[in-house]
């Protein structure tokens, strides 16, 4: 009779495990990839304990090369953090890998590694990771400093996951993005915040004095630190980087939606692009997210499939999580913040948290150490990297890279 219970046991045990949610589950099963690794092994025992070591006691883990890449790869052992679940049902990537793309020679006027094949590029070059996706279909990739499954800081290309937050409740008419930001936090008028439009604070150019970063990371309340903010020139005249605008954004996104901003980026954004796996989100002290610092980690095949959101393979439901006013919005970019590109005689544009908005429409959106995600929705063309600098500072240049591949002809459509 026990012998029977306890097997009577077991199968409950196992019908239980089986029938588990996946919810759960950092990372899905998924077929055989084709991409290429280039032999990476990983971290040594001793290199990881130096590490930690060096944390510790009290290092900067800002040193660039292996030190800092570590950092990057591992930011859930160093830094506090939210959980954002992936999707149960993950998007399935087909992969076509292309000799073409994977033999595309880079300009020989880079500042290193110019003239050679993208494939050799991202071996000898500072880059941890590439996908490029074209008509929805995986057309080359490579982890030559990082595993495929591995979690990397996207940093400030958390950014644009704001400004799709902000987007998305425009959308449902809960946003007018044309109103001062006062109009949704009293808390700030009278500050240097008072009548600057929410449009103007999308495109950096709220005209508010910097603020050190640490202020924020001590405050315990965020809007009421920001109302000692200074306006230094008028609103949409001059882009001016600050990680406040992103700051205030997501604290926009939070009180409009009544969810955390980790929570409102899984139910909205993460799980509706099919993640593959969860991803982890920065939090401060006072358990603000750390959407205009550190910022989200994934992995690079879930920011290339966020990025494909902004594509036509990307959005062909009835109700696409970009929808065409976002789209267009992005592109209709405030001409006074024009800026001639230091890496060619093209004029880009800032517009809703992206870095660049050409002229031909497509943007990008890049970060410390060589980050970066770019989007071509005329080419149905995705490129996202992650990369570490070098001990010299010198970090990847796969943002000129993928300006180049774009307009090179390849992935021009029939």
């Amino acid at each position: 009779m026990k012998n029977r219970i306890s097997v009577l046991f077991i199968i409950i045990l196992f019908q239980s495990c089986k029938n588990e949610s996946k919810k759960n589950t950092d990372i899905s099963s998924t077929s055989i990839p084709k991409y290429e690794t280039y032999d990476y092994s990983g971290f040594t025992k001793e290199e990881i304990y130096g590490f930690h070591k060096r944390i510790f006691e009290g290092g900067n883990w800002t040193e660039y090369g292996d030190l800092e890449r570590y950092y990057y790869l591992n930011f859930s052992e160093i830094k506090k953090h939210s959980r954002i679940l992936r999707s149960n049902t993950p998007k399935i990537l087909e992969e076509m890998p292309r000799t073409d793309v994977k033999n595309f020679m880079t300009s020989k006027d880079l500042k290193k590694g110019g003239g050679l094949s993208l494939n050799d590029y991202v071996q000898q070059v500072e880059v941890n990771g590439l996908i490029i996706i074209h008509k929805g279909k995986i057309v080359f990739e490579g982890y030559p400093r990082m595993f495929p499954t591995d979690l990397h800081v996207n940093f400030l290309i958390t950014q644009v996951y704001v400004s799709t937050s902000i987007a998305i409740l425009e959308d449902r008419g809960l946003i007018d993005t044309s109103k001062p930001i006062d109009y949704y936090f009293d808390a700030l008028e009278g500050s240097g915040w008072e009548g600057v439009p929410i449009i103007d604070i999308l495109s950096m150019s709220s005209g508010i004095d910097y603020q050190p970063l640490e202020t924020y990371e001590v405050s315990f309340d965020p809007i009421e630190d920001l109302a000692t903010s200074k306006s230094s020139k008028p609103s949409g005249t001059e882009y001016q980087f600050s990680n406040a605008d992103a700051m205030l954004l997501t604290l926009l996104v939070e009180k409009i939606s009544g969810l955390t901003f980790s929570d409102f980026v899984e139910r909205e954004i993460w799980r509706k692009i099919g993640a593959e796996s969860s991803a982890l989100l920065g939090t401060n002290t006072n358990g603000l997210a750390l959407s205009y610092l550190d910022g989200i980690s994934t992995t690079l095949r879930d920011l290339a499939r966020f990025g494909l959101a902004f594509t036509p393979s990307g959005r062909k439901s009835a109700h696409p999580l970009i929808s065409d006013s976002h789209l267009y919005k992005i592109r209709d970019v405030n001409k006074n913040l024009k800026k001639k590109s230091r890496y060619s005689e093209e004029m880009i544009y800032k517009s809703y948290q992206w870095g660049a908005v050409y002229e031909d429409g497509d943007f990008y959106k890049g970060a410390h150490g060589g980050q970066g995600l770019y989007i071509s929705p005329s080419k149905d063309l995705v490129i996202a990297f992650f990369g570490t600098a070098n001990t010299d500072r010198e970090s990847n240049q796969l943002h000129v890279i993928s300006r180049q591949l774009s307009k090179s002809g390849l992935f021009d459509l029939d």
